[in-house]
This record gives structure tokens, sequence and C-alpha cells, in this order.
């Protein structure tokens, strides 16, 4: 007894040290663990580096999350980004031989980790790599944590066509900027929320070919090594991206920062601190979002953001939110509220453009800004008389390229708002493309120029501007004297096989999208001779051009534009680009005659095809024609710098080339739709029956979400083989009647997992050749699409990553 209790006192002390005995990697079935023991109930890497476990975000609020555990507890995965559990009785529970569950303190299910054949799952386990896995009996991963990314990626982790990064906010809650693979599979940087969506790296001004990418790489993959090289599918000659501290043995991270830039850290293993060893944007004014709506962003030497005159910041300290008009601008149309233009020279707010128009004045860009009530400035340059109103003030940013007098930006104001005595701080720095300065050695020169005021101009800018009017002359008329010389005297010594090589050669470069004169159509349509077909917007004719290409010929009916808005919608909708798409060769607008010059498709259209009983699409057929269309419509939902709303998706305006990949054809008749823009001009467009949504029908705001309802009818319709107007022949019901029923059935059929009811539902004509998981993939989507409730409806980005995961699981099977 005595020695008893000569031990205990050594027992008690040994206590704390036998209760934090070393981590576990592994979880079992029935195990748990408990937010009550935040600090030691955790799961821990064999080689230490990883901890996973409940993250403290902020009082009482905690994440299930991933982090490295000598760095500052640096998060490089976390489960409920968005939803945080409570401080008491949340757990993680690892079910007998099912899923990874989540639960808040009142046993509400917050998130589960669920794979494949998760009814075998025989242990979780977190890995050196930071990678938490779910495994079977037989040692097979089931599920794991790389494969759903949050705002990092770790060595040896990838990203793929279904996964992407998004940047995490102060708030711990995820952000508006993305990185993934878009539709072109170009691996991008991308600013998105409810106004904006615009791709801000690999540099938007230039092509693929520019950023040294390549377009259009299907395998949609990339990733870190250990040796700090970043590689990707889509990058030219298969040249990585290198860490500057390059080799074997450092623990990094690529992490999507919440500023919207993507940087590759290493770790400091002697101080626990990361250095960046590569960063994506080395100019940060050029990420999107930087300092909101309206803001602007200037090196000051760092990036510092400001608001225009007229504008104040929405929220001390958090520039995401950007700027407001300090006085709105009155739209009523009994009382026009005068107004006032600011100049702001050297300062562009990128995208947003509501039209371009060239080679006009300064007064006559003012003037159509100021009759547009939505129109909120303009760029102007003055050398080429380019003018850009703009619905939406974003993405600003000040500098001063080498001609600043011809770039200036015009702020619409009230004319009650007084802006003396604002000065604005501008950037004095020029870019080139062999020099990208490090933001953070910037010179320390920071000049403060305040605006000039509105109806002066200084010596220094008359002097230029004297310059390059007389340059201007100069240029004239060396062209008009070189051109004199080509007409009267090289002509008549060039052979005329020359000649012809010279016109030739001219016709090549114009021929991406030019104007066509109502002559060469006539020529080429033989006086529009040859109908493909007709619909609601025009009559469309086949064509041969001099260049023996062969086009459709889209002759406009009720076009209600003038010829400057559009030539200037058509330049917008012209530069539109996907294998998806029908490409548009060019228009004519002369006089009265508005037409559409567009490539022609040899198949015709899907309708012709699918719906005639001498012609039988098969299964593989029908479901890539449905991913290609939605590849098509997700390009211009999410990915166009101009936002596009089709209108009028059916299977009359999918067209099928030689190897019946499906080309959308008529985008951009509708409105095209600026990002925070007015949508009143396309309530005119009111589809096709059986395919309108019902908020259509409603008078309500025209979203996406319409395209996205129309595609599902024409899920259905690839499904069945049958148009859904004929499910309503001999009925006394309305199509929209018609296809709640038969939603509902669809919905049903689903939910008992039958496969012969599933086989009943398929074109009798295939004759059950089909795959069973790609058919109930559509039939899935088609119930979800077409649901009343528009904010149920799935986007058309989620939809591709659906068909590709089903596209991807019959490959392998």
């Amino acid at each position: 007894m005595a020695t008893l209790l000569a031990i205990l006192p050594l027992l008690l002390s040994l206590h704390p040290l036998l209760s934090s005995a070393a981590p576990r990697d592994t979880l079992l079935p029935g195990s748990l663990l408990s937010v009550n023991k935040y600090q030691t109930d955790i799961l821990r890497s064999r080689d230490g580096t990883f901890t996973c476990g409940f993250n403290s975000i902020y009082t009482n609020a905690f994440t299930f999350s991933i982090w490295y555990t000598h760095s500052s507890k640096t998060v490089v995965w976390t489960a409920n980004r968005g939803r945080p559990v409570h401080a008491r009785a949340a757990a993680v529970t690892l079910k007998k031989g099912s899923a990874l569950v989540l639960t808040d303190y009142d046993g509400a299910v917050v998130w589960q980790a669920q794979g494949d054949n998760s009814v075998d799952v025989q242990y979780a386990q977190l890995l050196e790599t930071g990678n938490l896995v779910m495994k079977n009996s037989s040692g097979i991963v089931v599920w794991q944590s790389f494969d759903s990314p949050t705002d990092t990626l770790l060595p040896t982790q990838r990203i793929t066509a279904t996964t992407k990064l998004v940047s995490t906010t102060g708030l711990h809650v995820p952000g508006h900027h993305i990185f993934h693979f878009t539709d072109s599979s170009i691996l991008s940087l991308l600013y998105d929320d409810a106004d904006v969506h615009e791709i801000y790296w690999p540099d938007p001004d230039n092509g693929e070919y520019q950023n040294n990418r390549n377009r259009y790489n299907n395998t949609r993959f990339g990733g870190l090594d250990d040796t700090g090289n970043f590689f990707s599918s889509d990058f030219a000659n298969q040249q990585a991206l290198v860490a500057s501290d390059q080799g074997l043995g450092i623990k990094r991270r690529l992490t999507l920062d919440p500023d919207g830039n993507l940087r590759l850290y290493s770790l400091n293993s002697s101080n626990g601190g990361w250095m960046v060893s590569w960063i994506a944007m080395s100019q940060p004014c050029n990420i999107h979002g930087l300092c909101g709506p309206n803001g602007i962003c200037h090196y000051l030497p760092a990036p510092t953001c400001f608001c225009p005159p007229g504008y104040v910041m929405n929220n001390p300290g958090n520039w995401s939110q950007g700027c407001s008009l300090q006085v709105d601008i009155n739209c009523t149309i009994d009382q026009v509220q005068p107004v006032q233009f600011v100049p702001l020279p050297g300062t562009d707010f990128w995208g947003s453009d509501q039209q371009h128009y060239d080679q006009i004045s300064l007064k006559a860009c003012k003037n159509k800004c100021r009759r547009d009530c939505t129109c909120k400035g303009f760029l102007y340059q003055g050398g080429t008389g380019s003018c850009y109103p703009k619905s939406f003030l974003f993405n600003g940013k000040a500098y001063t390229p080498p001609n600043k007098s011809y770039r200036t930006m015009y702020l619409k104001l009230p004319m009650s708002v007084n802006i003396s005595g604002i000065s604005v701080p501008r950037i004095d720095l020029l870019i080139s493309r062999e020099y990208h300065p490090d933001c953070r050695k910037m010179s320390n020169k920071t000049p403060l120029e305040p605006f000039p005021e509105i109806h002066k101009t200084s010596q220094g800018e008359a002097k230029w501007l004297y310059f390059y009017g007389f340059a201007g002359v100069i240029f004239v008329l060396e062209v008009f004297f070189i051109a004199l010389v080509w007409c009267f005297v090289l002509r008549r010594e060039l052979g005329a096989s020359e000649i012809q090589a010279v016109e030739e050669g001219y016709k090549v470069m114009a021929s991406n999208f030019r104007r066509y004169s109502y002559k060469e159509l006539v020529k080429a349509t033989r006086n529009f001779k040859d109908e493909l077909g007709r619909g609601g917007s025009g009559i469309v004719y086949k064509g041969i051009l001099d260049d023996s290409r062969g086009v459709a010929v889209k002759m406009l009916e009720n076009v209600r534009q003038g010829e400057e808005e559009f030539q200037a919608e058509l330049s917008i909708i012209g530069r539109i680009n996907h294998m998806n798409l029908v490409r548009i060769w060019g228009f004519c607008s002369e006089s009265c005659h508005r037409m559409l010059v567009t490539e022609y498709i040899e198949n015709g259209s899907l309708a012709n095809i699918l719906f005639k009983e001498n012609i039988l699409l098969e299964w593989k057929q029908r479901f890539n024609i449905a991913l290609g269309v939605a590849k098509g419509l997700a390009y211009l939902h999410h990915e166009c710098l101009e936002w596009v709303i089709h209108c009028d998706v059916k299977p009359e305006n999918i067209l099928l080339d030689q190897n019946l990949e499906p080309k959308i054809a008529d985008f951009g008749l509708a409105k095209l739709l600026n990002r925070g823009g007015t949508d009143q001009n396309v309530s005119r467009v009111r589809g096709t029956i059986g395919y309108i949504a019902p908020e259509w029908i409603s008078s309500l705001k025209i979203t996406a979400k319409v395209d996205v309802y129309s595609y599902g009818v024409l899920l259905i319709e690839l499904l069945l083989g049958k148009r859904v107007l004929d499910l309503a022949v001999g009925a006394d019901e309305e199509v929209h009647r018609v296809l709640r029923k038969l939603v509902g059935t669809l919905a049903d059929m689903l939910d008992r997992e039958e496969p012969s009811s599933i086989a009943e539902v398929v074109d009798c004509r295939l004759n059950g050749q089909f795959n069973c998981t790609q058919v109930r993939t559509l039939i899935r989507l088609s119930v979800s699409c077409l649901d009343e409730d528009r904010n149920k409806r799935p986007t058309m980005e989620s939809i591709v990553q659906m068909l590709l995961l089903a596209d991807e699981s019959y490959s392998k099977s």
C-alpha cells in the first residue's frame, strides 16, 4: 500500500503525457472526431506534415479541415467552407460501411463523403500527401479529398475538367475568383458573381497562341509535382510553370488567394513561414474585382484602390464591395436630368462595353451615352475615334500608356455633383512585353495628378495634339500617294496571275469576319435560289462564295436596330468562336437589307434527322449531341466576354456537321445582354411553343435559365426520338401541362430505379441499344432543367460536368 502511495504522484504526473499520445492517422468505422476535443481529437499524417480535424475560424464556429501542422495552421482543404458547425457536440463520424459524415450540434448532416463503393469502406486515412482518403477491404481508394479541392492544390494533386479552385474570403466563405478549365480546355483564372463573369488570366486581350496555350485539348489535366513544376495539358510545348526554388525536398502549395491571385508557396522549414516562389499575376491591378464595382486600381507603388469623382466607398475596409454614386441619375422619361462627363485621363474599366463605335467624334460619343440611361460612362480614344460606352464600371485601372492623350475614360455624373478640388493618383509606368515589374519593387515615386478642368487643355497636351495631327496628315498623304502609284503604275506592270494572287490574299485576310455587299450575296446565292429553311427570324439560303466556301445566308426580318447598332452588335457576335457554335463569317447591311453569312453545315438540323423515320441516330450520337449542345450553351452563358442568352434553343437551331457534331445556330439574334444591363429588349423575343420556360410566359425577367429549360426539353426529345408537341396531339391539354406530367413520371422512375421502366422511355427504334448510366443522367438532367422554379435549375456549366462524368464512366466500362 505504501508503495502504491509512493508511485501515485508519478502516475499523476505522467497522465498528461499519456492522454496526449501520438495522434492517429486512421479513423475506423464507428469512430469519430469530436469538436469538444478539437485540440487533441485529430488525425495526423505519419510524417507529421498534415493534420486533419476541427479548425476554429471564430468564436464557437468550426470547420472540418486539413492543414500544414508546422506553419501557423495553414489550411489546405475544408469540407464545410461557408457552413461552420457549432462548438458543442459537432462530430465527424465514419459510418460503418457507408460514409464519412459531419454533423452539427443538433445532429443535422452538414457534409458527407461517399464513394461509389462506400458499402465496403474499412477506414479513412490522412496520407503524407495531405490527401484524406477512404479505402475498402481491397485497399482501393473509394473517395479522396483531392477530388474536391477548395482553394489549394498540393503536390501530386491534380486539377481536371470536373475540379476547380475557388478563393476563400476573410469570412471563410467561397469567394468570386475561380481557377479551372474553361469549355475551350484553357486553364484560366476568372471572376464570377451575379453581374460579372470574366477571364483575367491568361491575358484575355491575347489569343491562345499569344498566351502559349493550346485550345480544345480534351485531356484537361494539370498538377503540381514534387519539384515545383506546375504543368497543364493546354500549355504549349508542355512548358511547365516553374518555382523559383525548383527542386526536391521542399513542401509547397498552389493557392488561389482571397485577392484573386494564384501563387505557388514554398515552406521555410526553419521558421514555418511561406515564401512566394511563383505568381500568376505580376501586375495585381489586372486582377478582376480587386477594387470592386466602380473602384479604380493604381500603383502607389503597391496596388491601391480609390473611388472616382462622385463616388464613395461602400464599405470602408472592404474594397471588394467597391464604390457607389453619391447621387443617382434620374432615368424617368418625362424628366431628363442634366449630366456632366468627367474625364479620367489614362484610365479604363475593362469589359462591360455596351457597343463599339469607330471613327466618331467625342461629341457624338457623349451624345450616345447621354441618351442611354444605362450608360455609366465611356472610353474614348482620340487617335482612332473609337468610342466604348459602358453599362457597368468594373475592373477600373489607372495607367499611363505611351499615347496617354488618346485614351480617356469619361464618367457620367449628375450635374449636381461637385467635383472641384478632387485629385486622383495616376500610375506612371510603361509596361512592355519584355519587362514585367514586381509590384513590391516598384519605384517610390508616387505622382499625384489632379483631374484637368473639363473645358481646358494644358499647353503640353496642346503640343502633343498638334504633333499627332501633323503626323496624321502626313500618314494620310502617304497612303493616298501609294494608292495612286498602285492604281496607275504597278497595276499596269503586274501580270494577271499576280493581280489575282494579291486579291486572293486580301480576301483571305478579310474572311474571318467581314462585311459583304448585297451584290456579292446575290451572286453567291444565285439570286437567292436555293432555300435551306425558314424560321421566325428569316429565310436561309445556300451560297457559294468566290473562294469556293459553302455558306448559309440568312435574310433577317424585323430588324429594329439602326445600321450603327446592327453593325456594333454583330461585331461582338462575330468574335464569338466555339466548336459547338455555327461560325459567323460576316454580314450585309445595305439599305433595307440585313443579312448574316455563316458557315454551311452539311447535315442540316437535328430536327430533320431525329424526327424522321428513315434516319436513325444511334445512342452514342445522341449523347454526344447532348454534350456538344451543353458545351456550346455553357460557352455562351459563362465564358464569353459578353453574356449571350440564346432564347430559342430547339432541334431546328441545332445543326449537325459531317461527323454529326452539333453546332448551335441563331445565337445572338436575341438581345445581346451585358451583365448588369437591361433585358427589356429580350422580352420581344418569344421563343417557340413547347420550349418556352414558364417565367417567360409570366413576363418575368429573362435569365440564362430560359435556355436551361429549353435544353431540358431537347434532352427529352433526344430520349424519346419524337417532339414534345406530338405528346399533346389528341389531348385537350397544353404542351406545358403535358410536360409537367412527363417530368413527374420521369422523377418517379428515377426514385424506383427500375431498369425496365427506363427502357420504356428510350426511343424504341434503338432496340435497347443504349447505355443505362447515360440514359439515367439525361433523365435526371431533364427533370432538373424543367423545374418550375428557375433558381433550382442547374447551370449549363454544371450540366457539362455531369455529362462528362457520365461519358468518362462509359469509356472506362
